[in-house]
């Protein structure tokens, strides 16, 4: 294993993962007729969506900080 423990690939892979979940779930959940018909399931699906958002914020700061330990999780209000 490398002793850089940001280039083991798995931080890509659960970066790049989490992009296309959040790809995923906006075309298929988000922007679709069911949420459009039913408000409280486009409000879950956004705050579900949310959640996804700030997961992939939180692993992108890990690729740019070496205290990466030491970052808080993105605020969620």
């Amino acid at each position: 294993m490398s002793d850089d423990p940001y280039n083991d690939g798995y931080t890509h892979e659960a970066l790049h993962t989490t992009h296309v979940l959040m790809d995923t779930f906006s075309n298929h959940v988000i922007e679709t007729r069911c949420a459009d018909e039913f408000p409280d399931v486009k409000a879950a699906a956004e705050r579900a969506h949310e959640a996804l958002f700030n997961l992939y914020q939180l692993i992108g700061m890990k690729f740019s900080d070496e205290t990466a330990d030491h970052v808080e999780s993105p605020k969620h209000e």
